[in-house]
């Protein structure tokens, strides 16, 4: 748990388990100023926001700092030496385009000074109420000790003590009170007194919000709490645009055609080519509500506020976890979180059967670490077959060489399943799903 050093509202990752309506929003009163995400993952910071860190001298005086600059090449702020290249004694911050998260190192210099990376916005607006930061999250690496800080210029208004790495994201939000127009917010990354570097992925929001109420409470949006009911948030702590437009699309789909079979999972599933499912399946209407980035969490959600119940299907097969384990999640804790969404799926559509899929192997061969850990789990979530209303395949062997190496042409990221690897799948799962296709409910 993290040290509260001043007054803050601190939420940390194991709350209880919750569920997001489908409608959820963030509340109407409190206004969106800024975006920390969105402003570091640009070439040119945009206007009000600098990247520095404290190259003078200790926090807390403005005068210690100076600007990081991006590196193309790098795509990553810091410090450039004479020859071009980011410093590695100096505070730095790695763009993920694909995602957005970004990616804090800082260090102790030689000197014994505890470098920092400041992330800086400065008001263009006089507010309207107060200012909170929202939708705080912060996950560490390091055990050293990482020290995370508020300003409003040269105020310290918070600060953070972690001391030992943490697997998921610490969620926080913090009222800095009624400030005005070109009041600078500084929030510092930096190692802890003593620890050599510090930092981790770091995210959160800047919002207006009238005096006496507050904004929404903040969400995970790196690492969904476990046991919770949650869609897939986007950077800015509100739900995802384009998750939820496809999660719209795909309930719609399902009343539409009321299929007999349908797939569910995260981006594995949600490549599957339409046209083999249909030249294979299409008498049963086959339907894919595959969407990438899910963890089992979003795919509760997600079940919870879809339409299954509506269409009743015959089957639903079901590939899920293997982001719970990029995410850190332990075999068992995956495990008994597919547990609870057979139990949401058999509340939501009784008379449907679970095709439940192993996780499927990774990387270039099945000595691979990672390997060891997916297997383990699918040891776990085999026991949640009862072989009457679920029922277990693991069809990973399928997608192997048999000297244990994994071929790019079938999965050629190294996750993903590419089209050779679908036919293998699918011609180890057709004789159980057909048989359970063709059992009367």
């Amino acid at each position: 748990m993290m040290q509260i050093m001043l007054a803050l509202l601190l939420m940390p990752l194991l709350v209880q388990a919750q569920t997001v309506p489908v409608n959820a929003s963030v509340d109407s009163a409190s206004t969106l100023v800024a975006v920390f995400a969105d402003a570091a993952k640009e070439p040119v910071p945009p206007s009000g926001w600098s990247f520095q860190w404290n190259a003078h001298g200790a926090l807390g005086t403005a005068a210690n700092y100076e600007p990081l600059h991006y590196n193309a090449k790098d795509s990553a702020y810091g410090v450039k030496d004479a020859s071009g290249k980011l410093r590695s004694d100096a505070p730095s911050h790695a763009i993920s385009q694909g995602i957005g998260y970004l990616d804090i190192s800082t260090k102790l210099d030689t000197g014994g000074v505890a470098r920092h990376y400041i992330a800086s916005y400065k008001l263009l607006e006089a507010p309207g109420g107060d200012i909170w930061i929202n939708h705080g999250n912060l996950r560490t690496p390091f055990n050293e000790g990482t020290d995370l800080r508020i300003f409003v210029n040269d105020e310290q208004k918070a600060q953070w003590l972690i001391k030992n790495e943490r697997r998921f994201a610490e969620v926080f939000q913090l009222n800095l009170g009624h400030l005005k127009k070109g009041d600078v917010i500084h929030v510092a990354l930096g190692p802890t007194t003593g620890a050599r570097k510090g930092g981790g992925r770091l995210l959160y929001v800047i919002e207006d919000c009238p005096t006496g109420q507050m904004p929404e409470a903040p969400v995970n949006i790196i690492s969904p709490a476990l046991g919770a009911s949650t869609p897939q948030f986007g950077l800015n702590g509100r739900i995802g645009v384009a998750y939820a437009e496809k999660h719209k699309a795909q309930c719609e789909a399902v009343l539409a055609t009321r299929p007999e079979l349908v797939f569910l999972g995260d981006s594995i599933t949600a490549r599957w080519p339409q046209d083999v499912l249909e030249a294979r399946f299409g008498k049963h209407r086959p339907s894919n509500l595959g969407i990438g980035g899910d963890w089992i969490q979003n795919v509760l959600w997600r079940v919870q506020n879809g339409t299954l119940d509506k269409a009743a299907p015959k089957v639903i097969v079901m590939l899920i976890g293997t982001n719970n384990l990029t995410g850190k999640c332990t075999p068992e804790e995956i495990a008994a979180n597919i547990g609870g969404l057979i139990q949401a799926i058999q509340t939501k559509t009784a008379q449907s059967k679970i095709l439940l899929l192993g996780i499927l192997p990774r990387g270039v061969s099945t000595k691979d670490e990672i390997n060891a850990s997916i297997r383990q789990t699918n040891a776990k979530i085999a026991a949640l077959s009862d072989q009457k209303h679920v029922f277990y395949l693991d069809v990973g062997d399928k997608l192997v060489e048999p000297d244990g190496t994994i071929s790019p042409t079938v999965m050629p990221d190294k996750l993903h399943v590419a089209g050779p690897g679908y036919i293998r799948w699918l011609e180890a799962m057709q004789p159980t799903l057909e048989t359970l296709l063709n059992e009367r409910h």
